[in-house]
C-alpha cells in the first residue's frame, strides 16, 4: 500500500478499494497493524488513503488507538480533509456508542464545524448500519441522524436514511416542519412526502386490506398525513409519486 513505486501502491489500493467490505474484514486478524497505526497519523499520508487506512486501524487497533484517531478527528480545521469520514468508521468500529456520542457533540450538534465535517460523520453513521455489525445499537444510530434533521442543507438527505431506516418517530415533526421558513425547498418537502409514502406501506405481512386494526400506530398515521399533504400541495405529492418506487 505504500510501496515506493506509485503504480504498485495505486494497484494495491484499488484492490482494497473494490473489496467487499466482508472480504476485507475476513483478514482483519492478518493486517499489519504497526504499519496502519503508523499511517494513519503520518503527516505524509495523503489524504486519499486516510479513509481507507483510518477503516483498517478500526478492524485491527485497541483502545490506545482511539485516542489517537480521535484526537485527529477533533483537529480543528477549516479545509476540506479528504479521509475524514474513513476515520471516523474506524473510530466507531473502536469505541461504539461512547464514541458516537463524541461525534454527536463534536460533528453533528456543533453548528460552528465546517459542513464537510458534519457530511464526514453522517457518511460514518450510514457506514456503521450498514456495516457495524451491531457495534451500535440501530436505535442508537437513528438517534444520532435526527440531529441532522434541523439543517436545511442535509434535511432531505436524512430524512430519506431515516425512511430505509424504518424511523417512523419522527412524522410530527417532519409535518411541522413541512413549508415552513428554511425547510421551504422543494427536495425537503418530497423527502417529506416520500418518507410518508414509506412509512404508509410499512404494513405487516399478516394485515390484509380492510383490516385497519391489523395495521401499526405509524401506518394509521402516515396515511392520514400524505391524505392532509394532498389536500395542502396536491402538486408535490403528485411530483413524489411520479418518481416514487418500493421495494
Amino acid at each position: 500500500l505504500e510501496y515506493p513505486d506509485q503504480l504498485i501502491s495505486n494497484d494495491a489500493y484499488g484492490e482494497f478499494a473494490n473489496s467487499p467490505y466482508k472480504d476485507i474484514t475476513a483478514v482483519a486478524s492478518k493486517l499489519p497493524t504497526e504499519k496502519i497505526r503508523q499511517w494513519v497519523l503520518s503527516e505524509e499520508t495523503p489524504g486519499t488513503r486516510l479513509g481507507l487506512y483510518g477503516l483498517l486501524i478500526g478492524l485491527c487497533g485497541n483502545a490506545k488507538d482511539a485516542v489517537s484517531i480521535e484526537k485527529k478527528i477533533l483537529e480543528k480545521s477549516e479545509d476540506f480533509r479528504l479521509g475524514i469520514d474513513g476515520l471516523m468508521s474506524g473510530y466507531l468500529l473502536l469505541t461504539g456508542a461512547k464514541g458516537l456520542s463524541v461525534i454527536d457533540e463534536h460533528k453533528l450538534k456543533n453548528l460552528e464545524v465546517p459542513f464537510s465535517e458534519t457530511y464526514a460523520a453522517m457518511q460514518a453513521l450510514r457506514c456503521m448500519w450498514r456495516y457495524g455489525e451491531g457495534r451500535i445499537d440501530k436505535g442508537r444510530l437513528r438517534q444520532s441522524m435526527r440531529v441532522l434533521l434541523d439543517r436545511p442543507e442535509l434535511t432531505d438527505l436524512v430524512i430519506a436514511d431515516l425512511a430505509r431506516w424504518e424511523d417512523w418517530s419522527v412524522q410530527d415533526k417532519l409535518m411541522g416542519m413541512y413549508g415552513e421558513g428554511e425547510f421551504n425547498v422543494p427536495s425537503i418537502k418530497r423527502a417529506i412526502v416520500r418518507y410518508m409514502l414509506v412509512c404508509s406501506k410499512d404494513v405487516p405481512k399478516d394485515a390484509t386490506a380492510g383490516e385497519s386494526s391489523k395495521l401499526p400506530e405509524h401506518v394509521i398515521s402516515a396515511r392520514k398525513h400524505v391524505a392532509d399533504l394532498r389536500k395542502k400541495d396536491a402538486k408535490t405529492v403528485a411530483e413524489a409519486e411520479r418518481f416514487f418506487f418500493l421495494k
